[in-house]
């Protein structure tokens, strides 16, 4: 399901310059929806259920013409996607005896996850190498910080509330909301109040809500201003948005960089690449996300000591 093809113009204002011209990774999504949020995204394929065995041969081929297209593939899976779907997922890049394929397993909740393809396919074509992309991912999922409206939270399992959060449930009208800043936790909403810790939005971001019957108005009336105002972004209900939240009365909401050009620049000054000993891929940590190699860079030769006499 390419998500990259279509034609859409971007949802977030992009400043930044185009960047150049060459084949990009290409990024696969496993039990998400594309969305364009930051509106420079490349080609985007999903695979929104797990693939059955039948469907193994299809996916060896969805592989290789990611390879062909991009000279690379990323695969995101939630850690909450069925297992079977990442066995095979592994299985399918093992007939394929490639190095080019990634597998990026994220903790992250449905909407936040979607967030983090949009952004690593907006920073695909600005990187130097796949390698370096797939190193970056841990450290894009720290630049999300994600809000979610619960009705209840009686089937929430991540974070796990408290007994009293539990009980509190069971009353008409009680709200809870879930923040991972500063860390995960969920927390009771009082009236008019955002009732979470909120971080300082510091680089060109936008909030990106996908509600599914629950109270928008706070996270755009009452979260919004207290974050600066951002502009909002507006999506369909995630697919696993409420299996995973535990309720069908939920805003999920994703404060998200949108300024590629930027925050590829600041990972470029930030990270210490150097090229793989094994594939030679240029990466940013070890083990390399592309063919598995553990091994650090190797050392740099220091001063020459004086010659002996």
């Amino acid at each position: 399901m390419p998500a990259g093809g279509e034609d859409h113009s971007p949802n977030f204002p992009s400043d930044g310059a185009a960047a150049s011209v060459r084949p990009a990774p290409v990024i696969v999504a496993f039990g998400l929806k594309p969305e364009r949020i930051v509106g420079v995204e490349g080609r985007i394929d999903a695979v929104p259920e797990p693939p059955t065995a039948e469907q193994a041969g299809l996916l060896v081929e969805a592989l290789r013409s990611g390879i062909e297209a991009g000279g690379a593939v990323i695969a995101i899976v939630p850690d909450w996607f069925a297992a079977e779907g990442l066995q095979r997922l592994e299985m399918a890049r093992a007939l394929l005896d490639t190095d080019r394929v990634a597998i990026h397993v994220t903790p992250l909740g449905p909407l936040a996850a979607t967030a983090l393809t949009s952004l690593a396919s907006s920073l695909a074509p600005r990187l130097p190498s796949a390698g370096l992309l797939a190193s970056a991912l841990p450290g894009l999922e720290e630049q999300l910080h994600y809000l979610t409206w619960l009705g209840s939270v009686t089937g929430l399992r991540h974070p796990a509330p408290n007994l009293g959060q539990h009980l509190s449930s069971f009353n008409p009208g009680s709200a809870f909301a879930v923040s991972s800043f500063p860390e995960p936790a969920v927390h009771r909403i009082q009236a008019g109040t955002p009732s979470v810790p909120l971080p300082e939005v510091i680089r060109p971001s936008g909030l990106v809500i996908a509600p599914r019957n629950g109270d928008e108005a706070w996270m755009t009336q009452v979260v919004n201003p207290a974050l600066g105002s951002l502009p909002v972004l507006r999506l369909e209900p995630t697919p696993g948005g409420q299996s995973y939240w535990g309720t069908g009365k939920l805003v999920e909401g994703v404060i998200c960089p949108v300024d590629a050009d930027g925050l590829a620049a600041e990972l470029m000054q930030a990270v210490d690449a150097w090229a793989c000993r094994w594939c030679g891929e240029l990466i940013g940590r070890s083990p390399c996300p592309m063919c598995g190699h553990r091994a650090r860079p190797r050392r740099r030769p220091g001063p020459q000591q004086g010659a002996r006499t």
